[in-house]
């Protein structure tokens, strides 16, 4: 058979093979192309584009793989958009898709070079065809991995994301049933994308970025997911309080939305904002509330020694050494490293870090020091901004600004009623339900 004629009777194989495979006949589909791939020359792309789609619905991506290897030097073959195309998608199938950092913890570099081959042999594409290749994918499974080894390196997760263009990404929320028939969505990749870049922004110091990425999220995401809002929110003012712009303004802001949430993890980045503008009382004030929220102990031995810390500097060792020797204690549980300024406490005090913390003194110290504190609170003076419809409560809007704070009419001294445009002054408290609100209420002459 001559060459032309060789050519043509695999163009129509190849033509009753795309047949099947349309039909969805992807085995029959495989087989064609598979004799025909084995009795061509090895260069033909067209076929071997088409084996390889084959391939991957048959779940035998792995056989593509090592074609394309045994083929890299042939610039014909590797230089073809189509097969590259196939090609990642394969390598993305069987090395990136199901990769498990906790599983594998050995294999994570050659899982990250199969990642950068594949975003170095693919382009973003359109939000409305980011399907057609696994380059966005790859990218969001390479920030996932980051995030769930020990060692989190944020400025890695950086480099990854910003091979995204946010402006592009697709905004298209999945959908799906959870086992229990249960209707659920998952973020789409572009509130992934401001989600993962605000967090690494912040917990690498990058202030400026993060509050503009912030900002980028909320005028371009219309809805959100797994709380994705409160945790942007938080990250924006957490950079502004570091940014040292309007300072007081910037911790308002976050005071607010920490009592609102009632997070122990707030209290406590709240708690180190004022400790670095010296303010030591209010610092003390945030930590002793984190104590006050859902306790988390091995998650809190941060805060713990951060404690411990501000009672040494109030004066109070016997209070410091209960939060020195819980953070002793917990760390040594759970064999993590101990700070030499930690080793210095417990070779202070004499810590026995075997010794279980007595968690209700703890609580018992934090109670009793908000209690101190917060009979004393500042008052904040403010205008009757609106009644609810139905006389009982309402909401004040302070006058330096700042969100609205619900209050209700049996928080007014003297049993007063007051009406909308009414003057008062007011202290901020912490709500039964955790939200903050307006208490100790009086109308200003």
């Amino acid at each position: 058979m001559d060459t032309i004629s060789q050519e043509n009777e695999i163009k129509y194989t190849c033509q009753n093979a795309m047949a099947e495979f349309d039909k969805g006949n992807y085995p029959l589909a495989k087989s064609m192309f598979e004799t025909l791939w084995n009795n061509s020359s090895k260069n033909n792309t067209y076929l071997l584009n088409n084996y390889g789609r084959a391939l991957r619905k048959t779940n035998e991506n792995i056989i593509f793989v090592e074609i394309c290897r045994e083929l890299n030097g042939n610039q014909n073959i590797m230089s073809n958009k189509f097969v590259v195309s196939t090609l990642c998608w394969c390598i993305y199938d069987c090395y990136i898709k199901n990769y498990s950092p906790v599983a594998d913890k050995d294999g994570f570099i050659d899982f990250l070079k199969r990642a950068e081959f594949i975003i170095s042999n693919c382009k973003q594409m359109d939000a409305n065809e980011h399907y057609k290749n696994p380059y966005v994918l790859t990218i969001k499974k390479v920030v996932k991995s980051y995030n769930h080894r020990a060692s989190k390196n944020y400025n890695e997760i950086i480099k990854w994301l910003s091979n995204l263009n946010p402006e592009e990404l697709s905004d298209e929320v999945y959908r799906f049933q959870d086992e229990n028939g249960k209707d659920r969505e998952l973020a789409s990749p572009k509130e992934f994308y401001y989600q993962h870049m605000a967090k690494s922004l912040e917990k690498t110091g990058r202030y400026k970025e993060c509050v503009e990425i912030c900002e980028k999220a909320f005028n371009q995401i219309s809805k959100f997911h797994y709380r994705n809002d409160t945790w942007i929110k938080a990250r924006m003012y957490y950079s502004k309080c570091m940014l040292q712009n309007d300072i007081e303004n910037a911790i308002k802001e976050y005071r607010e939305l920490a009592y609102k949430e009632n997070y122990w993890f707030m209290y406590h980045k709240l708690s180190q904002i004022c400790f670095r503008y010296n303010k030591m009382s209010e610092a003390l004030l945030y930590a002793s509330k984190a104590f006050r929220c859902k306790f988390e102990y091995e998650k809190m031995v941060n805060l713990m020694s951060d404690t411990a810390l501000l009672w040494q500097a109030a004066g109070n060792d016997v209070n410091a050494e209960f939060f020195f020797q819980a953070s002793a204690y917990y760390r040594n549980r759970q064999g993590w490293p101990i700070s030499e300024e930690l080793q210095y406490a417990i070779s202070t005090f004499e810590i026995d870090v075997d010794k279980k913390p007595d968690i209700n003194m703890i609580q018992n110290i934090s109670k009793d020091y908000i209690g101190d504190i917060e009979g004393k609170s500042e008052r904040i003076e403010g205008k009757i901004d609106n009644i609810l419809p139905h006389g009982g409560s309402g909401f004040i809007k302070p006058s330096k600004g700042g969100s609205n704070v619900y209050f209700n009419m049996k928080d007014v001294l003297g049993g007063k009623t007051l009406v909308k445009g009414d003057k008062v002054d007011y202290e901020l408290l912490n709500g039964k339900d955790g939200r903050i609100r307006a208490g100790k209420i009086e109308i200003r002459s």
